[in-house]
């Protein structure tokens, strides 16, 4: 169960509020830069706290800091506005077209602006290789420090954002093909990663932090697998060495031998020392990669990275949603509503070994996050969302007239629909994380 603290509320209501408000804000400055009528600019929503009216708009601050919305001419006439000249749907297409667009458009350059912030102040990352450490798969290839990493396995590479989800998304176990840009030629090339094993022991135990007032490891679980299937070490015992080398020596944390056939722990148990022969349980592990990218400097380099980030995350966000088609992530793991915001909210600022600097590191990223996000969700098609208009007015533009009220009910009952659907799934994925 995953407690939800009244700042952390506060502060995801209150940021979602702020985001909402400024797609609303850009619908409405479009609007009113193209001469057509808008009647109503609110932010936030319900009883009014605050308004005034200029220019024949009535401006209103609201109580709840959830949304905004403007009031075009016509909306609350029964013919929907399509007697009324002054109406936004009867305005000229191209007109209709960059209002819808400039909704998501404000939310993808807000989100660039809160990147730029996060980033000038706490630092950025970049593409580019830093040191390859000795013994990685990256060394014994031609990769050099400072090349600049462009696209992985045929995914393009825009910022470090898609390099770590790439990266993480990829088993240890499959070639990694990466194309870089050299530093010094400026020549693309391309270089195939496929994994290599080392060998180590696996003792299946789990050991406290830090050693014993002996000198050695006490031991807390022990795994049922141990020794094959017939566990010796217990509970409570001290390991104080393995095949002779000390758990304080550097050499035991570097112990490979494939070939072994069996391993002798000496332990204390009861007060007793004991030496523990058990069958070799060898295990493999894939070799690191190498790939260690520098940190980014320079005001161009953070402009560079503010705009290519939220170009990641759009990009980041449509491979998420192709894993998902494909099943191979759940439904519940990438749907989320503000819910599950707030609840992500509460725990980076709740957390109690955080600095308030990463907290506000963390939040700042995330609210540059969630303004890409609303940008691209705003354009799927779906009736109340950006997308709907801005497909519609599109078929208007190819046919050259305007779709039939009845073939606009129809898409706007079945998009509606499928708009319900998804709300009730992302409440539902809330209260899974919050219950789970």
């Amino acid at each position: 169960m995953c407690d939800m603290s009244v700042l952390g509320i506060v502060i995801a209501v209150l940021g979602l509020g702020l985001l909402a408000a400024a797609h609303e804000i850009g619908h409405f400055i479009v609007a009113r830069m193209l001469g057509i009528k808008v009647e109503e600019l609110s932010v936030f929503i319900g009883p009014s706290l605050f308004s005034w009216k200029r220019k024949g708009v009535e401006y209103h601050i609201r109580l709840i800091p959830f949304g905004a919305y403007v009031r075009f001419a016509g909306m609350e006439e029964d013919d929907n506005g399509l007697l009324n000249p002054d109406s936004l749907i009867n305005q000229a297409r191209w007109k209709r077209l960059l209002v819808s667009i400039a909704g998501p458009v404000v939310n993808f350059l807000l989100g660039i602006l809160i990147f730029a912030l996060v980033f000038s102040y706490y630092g950025f990352g970049s593409t580019k290789l830093g040191i390859i450490p000795a013994g990685t798969l990256l060394s014994s290839t031609e990769a050099k420090a400072g090349d600049e990493i462009t696209g992985i396995n045929g995914q393009r590479v825009f910022t470090d954002l898609d390099l770590n989800y790439i990266n993480s998304t990829t088993s240890v176990d499959d070639p990694m093909v990466m194309s870089l840009k050299s530093a010094q030629t400026g020549k693309v090339y391309q270089v195939t990663l496929n994994p290599e094993y080392s060998y180590y022991y696996r003792i299946g135990i789990i050991v406290e932090g830090e050693f014993s007032k002996e000198g050695g490891m006490v031991v807390v679980e022990v795994s049922k697998d141990q020794n094959g299937g017939n566990p010796l070490l217990q509970k409570g015992d001290i390991v104080m060495a393995l095949n002779g080398i000390s758990v304080q020596d550097s050499k035991y944390a570097s112990i490979r031998d494939k070939d072994a056939k069996t391993i002798t722990l000496t332990v204390i148990r009861d007060g007793k020392s004991m030496d523990i022969t058990m069958k070799a349980d060898i295990q493999k592990r894939a070799n690191d990669r190498g790939i260690t990218p520098t940190n980014g400097s320079g005001f161009g380099d953070l402009i560079k990275e503010s705009v290519l980030y939220s170009v990641s995350v759009v990009n980041m966000t449509i491979e998420i949603l192709k894993d998902m088609v494909q099943g191979e992530v759940k439904v519940t793991d990438v749907v989320a509503g503000p819910v599950g915001i707030a609840s992500v909210v509460s725990a980076v600022v709740d957390a109690p070994q955080a600095t308030d600097q990463v907290k506000l590191n963390y939040l700042g990223t995330m609210a540059g996050f969630i303004s890409v996000g609303l940008a691209f969700s705003n354009m799927l098609p779906l009736p109340g969302l950006d997308g709907n208009s801005i497909v519609m007015v599109m078929v208007e533009l190819i046919r050259g007239r305007k779709i039939s009220l009845k073939t606009e009910r129809v898409i706007n009952v079945i998009g509606f629909a499928v708009l319900i659907m998804l709300v009730i799934l992302a409440l539902y994925s809330d209260i899974t994380r919050l219950v789970g």
